[in-house]
């Protein structure tokens, strides 16, 4: 008897970019809204000026993930900052669920006791395969499915900001 087995994946890129002092100094700046979790600006937009610059720090590496999943162009949606402070975390969450919608996490200032960001399978929390943790670094920056599930545990310091976005491919 011939028994064949496939496995199947979801890739989250990584990559360390240099450190641009002066974005990150723009960024730490943004007034944010305190919510039941954490502090964020999503429901304000960012002004125009700073998008751009984000978005140019980050256009290299978009179009190098692009390439990877065969995609000739990316368009960033939406853009917003999030701050936390001790015992602030973020829940499970998905952004987007289009097979050509993946989103981003760039760690602008974190510690030793800022909480992990942890990724979770497809699927979840219908079932629990496995997960994988990411240790926030300054500088590191990460594009995911926008579908798979992920959350910010809570944090033991008062130091990690993160800029988030939703990337279309195309």
């Amino acid at each position: 008897m011939k028994i064949q087995s496939h496995n199947f994946t979801q890739s989250i890129f990584e990559t360390i970019l240099p450190i641009d002092n002066q974005l990150y100094s723009k960024i730490k700046k943004q007034k944010l809204t305190k919510e039941e979790e954490l502090q964020s600006s999503y429901d304000t937009p960012i002004d125009k000026i700073l998008f751009n610059e984000i978005k140019n720090y980050l256009q290299d590496y978009m179009d190098s993930v692009g390439k990877m999943l065969n995609k000739e162009k990316n368009i960033i949606d939406y853009m917003w900052f999030q701050k936390y402070f001790i015992s602030d975390y973020h829940n499970v969450h998905c952004h987007n669920s289009g097979t050509n919608e993946y989103s981003f996490i760039l760690y602008i200032d974190c510690g030793d006791k800022s909480g992990d960001t942890r990724f979770l399978n497809l699927g979840y929390p219908h079932i629990n395969l496995n997960e994988y943790r990411v240790k926030p670094v300054k500088g590191k920056c990460l594009i995911f499915l926008g579908a798979l599930p992920h959350e910010s545990i809570p944090a033991r310091d008062n130091k990690k900001t993160i800029v988030s976005g939703n990337i279309q491919y195309q």
